[in-house]
């Protein structure tokens, strides 16, 4: 398994030299021990996957994916509270179709709220729509009837509740612009450059227009259900489709093939549970980005097994990317409810599995997490718990085949955590990313995926 360190700007200006291995493009690496890769930043598991179908988008020369009628690629990131207010996913997506294209926004929320909402984005949407997520402190993973793939699901008021969306430009940070103001004082913290806009972007860095809206719903009231959809194209003009459903399956989907548009709006009849809305163009890669704020990851076992597969395979993704570790690791260290590290350990290898299971050919990363320090005796300090998290999880990509990508090993472990809290990476509760933080750590995942994809593709 060749091996090669890393040195990324960004990584070098934080005083790191760091190490990553992985397998050839066409045979794969020779086994090895966990032992022999605990301490490296980078697996690269089943990315084989992934990497041949960005080859065919760069192939294409139009930035579209032609092995699928033309759709975007998909990426689909799964985080805890880190990735709050997209504050870490904003930038990965941005530096995904800064060099792969515009795909679309990817799924989107029927009705905001601050640790949820998405940037680059304009959500129209006031009310009428009952969420359904997973409720906090859900340590037994109790069934979850109500629920789509991604954890959460939706249900019209009645049929005049209207979702209404909108491309936007890219949403300004006025943290990054201190960072790099302050950085301007300090020019050995790491750079955080501004991204440019997307090849053959007709709009700049405001995003490029829909042409596919994609909607995954199970029964409701009854089993028939309504999806009427109002676009408004690049000239103003409007038009109207309207597409019946006859539920027959777990769940079933329904794409809107559409002009260019600059806005939708959605509406139902029925009362369907909405699993998913995605817009997207017909070229690029679209990124979705979900935040499970408070939750553990694995409580997404509460999904019914067939419900949770069928949403998988009929969105379709081509990457699955998790972020998890704080809460499970703050539950780990209480013992609430008996959480063990072998319940935990479980609980992954069947969510991946089941992932697996429904999509053997969707690559899956799993973004491990850096250290973390909880308020102990007055001062904020490590706890194992945590460590046990980091381990178990890396384990798991090894064992199953899986990417990883060390968090842990990214910031150094505790010093370079506390580097990072007075750097202004990292908040002071020694937890959660600045917007400048999930800046640094995107550019750093992103810059691996690329190195690692630039070495497989030759």
């Amino acid at each position: 398994m060749p091996c090669k360190v890393f040195t990324s700007a960004m990584v070098v200006a934080m005083g790191f030299s760091l190490t990553f291995c992985s397998g050839d493009r066409k045979d794969s690496p020779s086994p090895v021990a966990f032992e022999e890769v605990r301490n490296h930043l980078f697996l690269r598991g089943n990315l084989d996957h992934f990497y041949e179908k960005l080859e065919s988008l760069e192939k294409s020369g139009k930035f579209q994916y032609p092995e699928d009628n033309g759709r975007s690629l998909r990426v689909i990131f799964f985080g805890d509270s880190v990735i709050w207010g997209d504050c870490l996913t904003v930038r990965l997506k941005r530096r995904f179709q800064e060099r792969f294209g515009d795909g679309g926004r990817g799924l989107l929320r029927f009705v905001d709220w601050a640790p949820t909402r998405l940037m680059d984005h304009q959500n129209l949407t006031r009310g009428g729509f009952q969420k359904y997520k997973i409720p906090f402190e859900s340590f037994d993973v109790p069934p979850f009837p109500n629920l789509g793939f991604t954890g959460f699901s939706h249900r019209p008021a009645g049929s005049s509740s209207t979702a209404i969306h909108e491309p936007a430009a890219r949403t300004p940070m006025s943290d990054v612009t201190r960072y790099r103001n302050y950085r301007n004082r300090h020019p050995e913290l790491p750079a955080i450059p501004d991204t440019e806009p997307p090849p053959n972007a007709r709009y700049g860095t405001e995003g490029e227009s829909w042409k596919r809206v994609r909607i995954i719903m199970r029964a409701g009231d009854s089993d028939r259900a309504t999806a009427r959809l109002t676009y408004r194209m690049e000239d103003g003009s409007k038009d109207t489709m309207a597409r019946d459903v006859q539920f027959q399956n777990s769940c079933q989907s329904v794409e809107f093939q559409i002009p260019a548009s600059r806005r939708i709006e959605m509406s139902f009849q029925g009362r369907p549970y909405v699993d998913a809305l995605a817009v997207e163009t017909d070229q690029g890669l679209s990124f979705s980005s979900v935040v499970m704020r408070g939750l553990h990851q694995a409580w997404l076992l509460g999904i019914p097994e067939k419900q949770f597969a069928c949403g998988y395979q009929e969105f379709a993704p081509d990457l699955v990317i998790f972020q998890f570790g704080i809460n499970e690791s703050q539950t780990l260290h209480y013992s609430v409810q008996g959480f063990s590290a072998e319940l935990y350990e479980r609980q992954l290898r069947t969510l991946y599995t089941r992932i697996q299971k429904a999509l053997p050919n969707t690559s899956i990363l799993i973004l491990g997490p850096w250290d973390r320090f909880l308020k102990q005796g007055g001062y904020y300090q490590p706890y194992d718990a945590h460590a046990r998290v980091r381990e178990i999880q890396k384990r798991v990509a090894f064992d199953m085949g899986l990417a990883y990508f060390d968090g842990y090993q990214l910031l150094g472990g505790p010093d370079g955590l506390k580097k990072a809290v007075r750097t202004g990476l990292i908040q002071a509760d020694y937890t959660h990313v600045t917007y400048p933080g999930g800046h640094f750590m995107a550019d750093a995942l992103f810059q691996q995926l690329i190195d690692d994809y630039t070495e497989w593709r030759n």
